[in-house]
């Protein structure tokens, strides 16, 4: 049985001013070959298919004309929720589309075996357990006086029991049959690309750990992180990464997806498919003139223009350099590529913090903890309290994050984020 682990396809998402619904639309249409092409029986798609949870009509468009092109191709399909997508609308069609062998499991209930879900190619069957995205609300309550420890800890077994419920079902019920569970968690000692320094704060809350995934479980398929990597030196617990680059840090991760091969109960293999890449992303350093030689030199090799992201640095601040600055972004207006974010800065006003956001930083450009951190320079905090608020401040934000859970069930309006 040959079985496809994806994830993080974070559909409508966009590049600060650019849309990468043509880059998604090439990789799904790649993607629908590659199952043909390789006779995929089971399409794991662990977590995060959209960018928000109220994506738009395009988004939701690609989506489901994807689904629908795979249905000639008898592919099973197993999709579960992220932290990023509505368990509503990933719920709304879920018994329409079960009867086109489509899972879907956009938030857990409760009921471990209502996630597991069995398939079966001739003489071979496969167990597959649906495991969307936790939430601290799924998991546990809070009890009056407990420290933010113990709710680090509860919220650590509850991944841990919940993992070990869904594996003794499978056990007392499928002998034999191996088990391949899908997670959508930040696992501890996992890398994370820059644009993703707040999931080690935020959703490494847990310090969760592959060897808290009970034993049983044939291959773990992840979900959360945009890098591709084992996990705790295990070649069965693996993300696969982001299919596309969604961001500069990431433009040189290796992007793929993973095909496993079961035979007799074994995993016998687990192949690393690399993703062509639709276009390249290219981060631009220099004066003003050396950025411009460097944007006339740039080739296009690729179907979709480049986005460029272009980081102008000159010595001392003046109006004729920044009249310059406002020249180049003109003149590369209507380039064979795009400039998606153009930044500049003067190199005699970085001694501090407070200077470097000074100069043409938006605030879309910037992390909770870049502001937060910013606003204690400001305010002069000393080095002691400074790391105490910000720990402090990271757990709020954790806290708030969390609250928001309860409206992602599927009986719950409006979701947000």
């Amino acid at each position: 049985m040959r079985i496809l682990h994806t994830a993080d396809w974070h559909l409508g998402k966009r590049l600060y001013r650019s849309d990468l619904r043509e880059d998604h639309t090439l990789f799904l249409n790649w993607l629908i070959e590659e199952v043909e092409r390789r006779e995929i029986d089971v399409l794991l798609i662990s977590g995060d298919i959209f960018d928000t949870t109220n994506p738009n009509d395009g988004s939701m468009q690609l989506y489901y004309q994807f689904l629908t092109r795979l249905l000639p191709l008898s592919v099973r399909i197993v999709i579960t929720g992220g932290n990023h997508d509505s368990a509503t609308k990933l719920n709304a069609p879920k018994e329409l589309l079960r009867h086109l062998n489509i899972h879907v499991v956009g938030c857990t209930n409760g009921n471990c075996p209502d996630e597991v879900i069995r398939f079966a190619n001739g003489s071979s069957d496969l167990l597959v357990a649906a495991v969307p995205y936790l939430r601290d609300a799924d998991l546990r309550q809070s009890i009056s006086g407990q420290t933010y420890e113990d709710r680090v800890e509860a919220l650590r077994m509850g991944i841990r029991n919940h993992y070990e419920r869904i594996v003794d079902h499978c056990h007392s019920e499928y002998r034999d049959v191996p088990v391949l569970a899908m997670g959508h968690l930040y696992v501890n000692g996992a890398s994370v690309s820059e644009s993703e320094r707040e999931i080690h704060a935020v959703g490494g809350q847990a310090a969760f750990s592959s060897e808290h995934f009970p034993e049983g479980f044939t291959y773990v398929a992840l979900g959360h992180i945009h890098v591709p990597q084992r996990v705790g030196g295990s070649e069965a617990v693996r993300y696969c990464g982001s299919p596309i680059p969604l961001s500069f840090a990431e433009r040189d991760n290796a992007h793929q997806l993973l095909q496993l091969t079961v035979e007799n109960g074994q995993l016998v293999a687990i192949e690393s498919v690399p993703v062509p890449q639709a276009r390249p992303f290219r981060h631009i350093t220099g004066t003003l003139d050396e950025v411009r030689e460097r944007l006339n030199q740039l080739e296009m090799t690729h179907a979709l223009p480049a986005l460029v992201e272009v980081l102008v640095e000159e010595d001392a601040e003046s109006l004729s350099t920044r009249m310059h600055f406002d020249q180049l972004q003109r003149d590369y207006k209507d380039a064979p590529f795009i400039l998606t974010k153009t930044r500049l800065l003067f190199r005699n006003k970085r001694k501090n913090l407070e200077s470097l956001f000074d100069a043409d930083t938006h605030l879309a450009d910037l992390t909770y903890l870049d502001v937060f951190a910013q606003r204690l320079v400001m305010a002069q905090v000393d080095d002691t309290q400074r790391d105490q608020l910000i720990d402090t401040y990271q757990q709020l934000y954790t806290m708030v994050t969390e609250q928001t859970a309860p409206l992602q069930h599927e009986n719950s309006p409006n979701p947000v984020s």
